[in-house]
């Protein structure tokens, strides 16, 4: 294997350096375009030679600074291959100045961390890992090998023994699993008026205990109920895309409360809106799994050119039939379909966000602005510069 060649492509994908140490301490091998300055294993002896005497394995050994400091070391013959530090969040200044200080680097350097997220960073190990071992291995085991242990597994059942006996010996039950499961089917009926019986039950019991903090409690009780109702939004017949965007986007939101009846209020809404679409979903024509492929592509590509031959070969049919089958179930072409969703979607940056409206044409790949201010307006009844001074949350760019 040509190890040079491997390291050279594998900095391209995890903008790091990658590094080779041999038992004596000393670097034999350097990939990458970080000065050596910069790197924290050049300059922080100490911090190589830990590394040096890390405990020899058989599969990546991960470890971290900060919590989202990492590197990955490899166990070679006669030495280390060092690759790393990537940083599994974005880079602030807290973060370099630890770097800085802790590793005795220049502040004239210009030292600046690289941001990776952690899947592909763990990605990347493992492809690494077997160009050089030719063994395979999960993810999963990557982190579990790495990061869990016995001793977090005992005390981590510990833990749910001590929560069992004090539930216990207080007689604090959790709320009752029946009214979790009546919440849940109301959201894949789409019954709205069943979802608002079950939020209003009364019973003996209370939610889990999930953060110390009131606050994190809240967000973290909303994060779970939210996950849970999109999930079974999707099996009353959302689109995945779609109820996977929202999830994101209402968590996104929340994180950035510290009310908490603002989060109960924002966890509650999100439900009622997954009953909402679920609700009119069903009203409509009987579901097709060809069709539902089909919205489910249209969804996820609404950003480029979307080409019913394209969409037919993606799912596996004929793009005649699947212009006929949509059409007759749907009661809309594929391509007025197209541009119906796209409209939604310019309506919902037209209101909150500001982007100019030649950008949001742009990003919908409508051929024009006028053009797309020409389909929008037989939609809407009004311009894009129109729907946004009417209905626009922000005032930068609104007339452009």
């Amino acid at each position: 294997m040509n190890l040079d060649y491997v390291c050279n492509q594998m900095i391209r994908i995890l903008h790091c350096n990658i590094c080779y140490i041999n038992m004596a301490g000393q670097i034999e091998m350097y990939f990458g375009d970080g000065a050596d300055g910069m790197n924290p294993v050049f300059t922080d002896a100490i911090f190589r030679e830990k590394i040096i005497r890390r405990e020899d394995k058989n599969y990546p050994d991960i470890f971290h600074e900060k919590n989202c400091i990492f590197y990955a070391v490899f166990s070679m013959e006669q030495g280390k291959l060092v690759v790393g530090p990537v940083c599994a969040e974005r880079p602030n200044q807290e973060l370099t100045d630890y770097m800085v200080k802790t590793h005795h680097i220049s502040e004239n350097a210009g030292f600046r961390l690289t941001y990776c997220e952690i899947k592909i960073f763990g990605s990347s190990v493992l492809m690494l890992y077997h160009l050089l071992t030719g063994e395979e291995m999960s993810l999963h085991e990557l982190w579990s090998k790495n990061e869990l242990n016995y001793l977090d597994i005992e005390e981590a059942m510990a833990s749910v023994s001590q929560v069992i006996f004090q539930r216990q010996e207080y007689e604090i039950p959790h709320n009752p699993y029946e009214q979790e499961v009546r919440e849940l089917e109301s959201v894949r009926r789409g019954d709205i008026k069943m979802l608002k019986r079950s939020l209003e039950e009364t019973y003996r019991g209370e939610v889990g205990r999930l953060a110390k903090s009131e606050v994190r409690q809240a967000k973290n009780i909303a994060i779970c109920v939210i996950t849970l109702a999109s999930r079974a939004a999707i099996e009353g017949g959302m689109l995945p895309e779609e109820a996977f965007s929202m999830v994101d986007g209402y968590i996104l939101k929340i994180e950035e409360m510290n009310s908490i009846v603002k989060i109960d209020a924002m966890m509650r809404q999100a439900e009622y809106d997954y009953a909402k679409i679920v609700s009119g979903i069903q009203e409509k024509k009987q579901r097709n799994e060809l069709i539902e492929r089909t919205k489910n592509y249209i969804f996820q590509n609404l950003h480029s050119e979307i080409i019913i031959s394209k969409i037919a070969y993606e799912i596996g049919v004929n793009a005649s039939y699947l212009s006929d089958l949509f059409h007759r179930v749907e009661g809309v072409t594929i391509q007025k379909y197209i541009q119906r969703e796209k409209v939604h979607l310019a309506e919902n940056m037209l209101r909150y966000s500001d982007y100019a409206v030649k950008d949001i044409a742009n990003h919908l790949s409508f051929c024009t602005q006028s053009y797309f201010g020409s389909v929008f307006k037989s939609q809407i009844g009004m311009s894009p510069v129109q729907y946004r001074k009417k209905f626009g949350k922000f005032t930068k760019n609104k007339n452009s």
